[in-house]
């Protein structure tokens, strides 16, 4: 019942008058060549940071790792095992320009985060984009509908851990405050509550009202909380002020239920889902006003919105029996753009960091799909029914 509710299945027909659905086939971002031939690494902890360095950049989009010296961008320096760590000190040079990078690392982890980090300069002062590969992944195993709990891993699929160890019921987990902050909503305590947890530390209840609890979403200014509540009779859309503990009900709309909120980037409108028109589709709410438009006019179930730093929409749209993974403008006249390469039945978008990458769930596994239209990549290999991932921002 409850998560029947939280899903909002519903059946629809289609709109006169729909905008065309548009399906673009896409070449991929042009990609640089990178050689880092001229990395000399000394030890196992060397090997993990060429290859983490190797498969962050790639993952990137924007870069090809060379097999030789012969590279249009080339990483020189020594990678010297000390103890249980790594001492670090390269230079990254391309057509006209070059920084130098060195980092001290006491541990495997740290080796990791080190390659991660370098890649993200990378992307940063050869693209002037944002990066992704420091970046973490939140998610669950579910073992049944009602059965499951959380884990989290790196952007690169390494360093999964399993968080909680409830085997219960676990719905939405989201990321909270910093890499060590996540929401969730559990069934454990007997009814969905939303949780805030602390990874390897603490957790407590950050809304617990009669009814349904969930879809706890942190603003940008991470002052406030998107969340579903059903305390007033009907699960709708609110904004938790944690300063004031102050509830305000964003939503009225006694013949539907609403969930899956999510905030702009710059706070002032929130996207949800709501079944009021009989179908689930994506609706956005201007925060001071509280009105509400509807965005989606095409596929029989829209679900599970993610708002991009670069002001892009992708959700999980049901066409032709089987869920996709679609991509609109906010702003935009309700045309929208299936995400390409995809594997099918992908469903539970997120936004990574970098605005070009999506975290989808598909075949009982994730991957990550490339906006711009690389192959989707599998970044869970081992056995289980992986769900629900949130990347972090």
């Amino acid at each position: 019942m409850v998560l029947a509710l939280l899903l909002c299945v519903g059946v629809g027909s289609q709109v006169q008058g729909d905008p065309l659905q548009i399906s673009i086939v896409k070449e991929g971002a042009k990609k640089d060549s990178v050689s880092l031939a001229g990395l000399r690494a000394s030890g196992p902890n060397g090997q993990l940071f060429v290859q983490t360095l190797t498969r962050d950049l790639e993952l990137s989009g924007w870069f090809k790792v060379s097999t030789g010296r012969e590279g249009t961008i080339t990483v020189v320096g020594g990678l010297l095992e000390t103890g249980s760590g790594l001492q670090t000190s390269s230079k990254v040079t391309w057509p006209g320009k070059n920084f130098n990078w060195s980092r001290n690392s006491a541990s495997k982890a740290e080796v990791r985060q080190a390659a991660h980090t370098l890649a993200d300069e990378m992307v940063k002062q050869i693209k002037n984009e944002t990066g992704m590969a420091s970046s973490r992944i939140v998610f669950i195993n579910r073992r049944g509908s009602n059965n499951g709990d959380v884990y989290v891993c790196d952007a690169d699929g390494g360093s999964m851990f399993q968080v909680t160890h409830d085997s219960a019921g676990v719905i939405g987990p989201q990321w909270g405050v910093s890499r060590n902050d996540i929401l969730y909503t559990s069934l454990k305590p007997g009814y969905p509550t939303l949780l805030r947890q602390t990874i390897g530390g603490s957790r407590r209840p950050l809304a617990s009202f009669k009814g349904l609890n969930t879809g706890g979403a942190f603003s940008p200014d991470q002052r406030r909380i998107a969340l579903i509540l059903s305390y007033q009779g009907n699960a709708e859309l609110y904004v938790l002020d944690l300063g004031t503990a102050k509830v305000t009900r964003m939503t009225t709309t006694p013949s539907g239920a609403e969930s899956s909120p999510c905030w702009s980037p710059d706070g002032r409108s929130i996207a949800y889902v709501s079944d009021r028109d009989r179908a689930p589709n994506i609706f956005v709410v201007d925060v001071a006003t509280r009105v509400s438009k509807r965005l989606t006019v095409k596929g029989s179930q829209n679900v599970n919105p993610s708002w991009s730093c670069k002001d892009k929409i992708c959700y999980a749209t049901l066409r032709n029996g089987m869920f996709q993974i679609a991509m609109m403008s906010p702003s935009g006249d309700g045309s929208s753009e299936l995400i390409p390469g995809q594997p099918e039945g992908s469903e539970d978008p997120s936004w990574a960091p970098d605005g070009r990458h999506i975290i989808c769930s598909a075949r009982n596994t994730l991957y990550i799909l490339d906006s711009l239209g690389d192959p989707a990549v599998r970044l869970i290999q081992s056995s289980g029914n992986w769900r629900s991932p949130d990347w972090s921002k």
